[in-house]
């Protein structure tokens, strides 16, 4: 009778175990996932944490965390974490009443994107491992990876040349319409910009001084058209990165600066683009917006970009590894529009390029397997 007693006991036991954790093991349980920064370049170490709280009397023998996470955030310990397109992250914890229990994890930002942690489960079970209860909670966790900015000495120099251009024709395109003030005639300058008025006021020869019809303004056209049948990601990951970096020097410079892509943002699926404005608040939306494209779609016809652009007071600046005929045809015709553009190639060694290099049609040479890239501007075939 005894034993019949204390297996009804134990059965009660087990029942009322199973009950009270379905209904209350994860009550006042909570986990939270963040990154140590909401933005960080390519290249740059972080820290992701987990924070598990338990806020009851009842303990949990195991609990496991899961949720999933881009491999392109390269983590120092994988422990138990499960690698294909993604990181399939398992933690496993043992949880005692009102504790809290806090990890943290470095990793790499291995390359730029937008990434997210949107959802993760958290699965535990009773003393008896009898059942398998399960929860699926929200995850707001994001992160930013711009692209790295290039610290090359060649795009130094690049810039300088690209700088000095803007700046010769800002000199050297006087608007007759924008009147700016008036100073004494010096050799070299029309005779029909002569002051009259101001000159019989004063006594000495006075023209009038007109501002520029040219903007310090430089657009960037990144075009990320695939170029061959062998389109490298490589090549498209250092344009992305030419074009950050060239923003941030421009920005340094005082200059303004807008962007124009044929490619499209991850999530939003919307066309990359932002109109010119100077500051580190522009820099970092540049940045932001480089970040987030998605090279995984089909990109636009860049050729009709250029053919659709009407404005010739910026400067612009082309980023396209594509050298076939219809954007080589665009681009003369924003020549023989009047319009100033220089146009950066980025490239892989062996790759033969289908158009003649001159002084404003220049070679970036990208080394895919490096963080350094080299500057080239011998003619091709």
């Amino acid at each position: 009778m005894i034993i019949i007693n204390m297996l009804l006991l134990l059965m009660l036991l087990i029942w009322l175990q199973r009950f009270v954790y379905r209904r209350y093991w994860n009550k006042n349980l909570t986990m939270q996932i963040s990154f140590s920064a909401s933005s960080a370049y390519e290249g740059e170490r972080l820290t992701l944490s987990e924070v598990l709280t338990n806020r009851k009397l009842l303990p949990l023998p195991w609990l496991a965390a899961k949720f999933q996470i881009s491999r392109n955030l390269v983590f120092d310990e994988q422990g138990h974490s499960v690698v294909s397109d993604a990181y399939y992250q398992n933690d496993v914890f043992a949880v005692s009443m009102y504790q809290r229990i806090t990890r943290s994890q470095e990793f790499l930002c291995a390359r730029r994107g937008y990434y997210r942690i949107q959802s993760m489960d958290l699965v535990s079970s009773n003393i008896f491992i009898s059942d398998k209860l399960v929860a699926h909670l929200p995850c707001g966790a994001e992160l930013t990876v711009f692209p790295r900015i290039i610290s090359a000495p060649a795009l130094d120099i690049y810039f300088r040349q690209l700088f000095g251009d803007i700046e010769v024709r800002r000199f050297t395109n006087p608007d007759p319409f924008a009147y700016r003030g008036i100073r004494e005639y010096s050799m070299g300058d029309d005779f029909r910009s002569i002051n009259f008025k101001a000159t019989a006021k004063t006594g000495e020869l006075m023209v009038n001084v007109n501002s520029s019809t040219a903007s310090q303004e430089l657009a960037i056209l990144l075009n990320l058209e695939e170029y061959s049948a062998w389109s490298h990601d490589s090549v498209f990951e250092e344009a992305i990165r030419i074009a950050a970096s060239v923003a941030e020097l421009a920005i340094a410079e005082g200059l303004s600066v807008s962007l124009y892509s044929n490619a499209c943002a991850a999530v939003t699926g919307l066309p990359v683009s932002e109109l010119a404005g100077s500051g580190r608040a522009h820099l970092s939306t540049i940045l932001e917006k480089l970040a987030r494209i998605d090279l995984k779609p089909p990109r636009g016809d860049m050729s009709r970009i250029l053919h659709g652009i009407n404005d010739s007071s910026p400067y612009y600046l082309l980023v396209s590894s594509n050298c076939r005929g219809g954007i080589v045809d665009a681009h003369g015709d924003m020549l023989d529009r009047g319009m100033s553009v220089r146009w950066l190639i980025p490239a892989l060694a062996d790759d033969e390029l289908m158009i003649k290099l001159s002084p404003s049609i220049t070679r970036w040479e990208v080394k895919p397997h490096e963080h350094t890239t080299s500057f080239s501007e011998k003619a091709a075939g």
